[in-house]
């Protein structure tokens, strides 16, 4: 199977038009690929978009734990169904806006570092977003500097 690549990188909004203008209509990308992980509120223009949203402000409901219970002021932890050494057994999937299931599975099999995810998580809670495009060995050089052309920030390429 070929090794598949993540590139991502940081947008200043998640505004589809924008983003559009910025990314779509140039042959090096393929906007049907583009996911924009954002904290906005879903809108009609968002649904309309040719790009893929994550809503990651979304309330996320796991299996296992509520969402509540893991972030926020009054978070508090009671059981996680089953023993956990804290800082050693913690499932870190379900810190910041990363815990959203839509998210987790869109970056999943991808090593990216638990810095960069802070990053990324920061960019959000700030108001940006972060893109991503799934790519082959031969696409992610190209759309590495698709991102940078369009504006992009922290652009970065993770294979899998």
């Amino acid at each position: 199977m070929a090794e598949s690549h993540l590139v991502t990188g940081i947008a200043e909004s998640s505004h589809p038009t924008h983003l559009e203008d910025k990314l779509c209509g140039k042959d090096e990308v393929n906007c049907d690929k583009l996911t924009v992980i954002t904290a906005d509120d879903p809108t009609e223009e968002h649904h309309s978009s040719i790009l893929e949203y994550i809503f990651a402000g979304e309330l996320a409901q796991t299996s296992d734990v509520s969402h509540d219970v893991i972030r926020g002021d009054t978070a508090i932890m009671t059981d996680s169904g089953g023993v956990n050494v804290p800082g050693i057994s913690a499932d870190t999937r379900y810190i910041g806006f990363f815990a959203h299931p839509h998210v987790i599975n869109h970056l999943a099999n991808f090593p990216i570092p638990a810095d960069q995810i802070e990053n990324y998580n920061d960019a959000i809670d700030e108001g940006r977003s972060v893109v991503t495009y799934k790519a082959t060995a031969q696409e992610a050089p190209v759309v590495e500097k698709a991102f940078k052309d369009a504006g992009l920030r922290n652009v970065k390429t993770f294979n899998s």
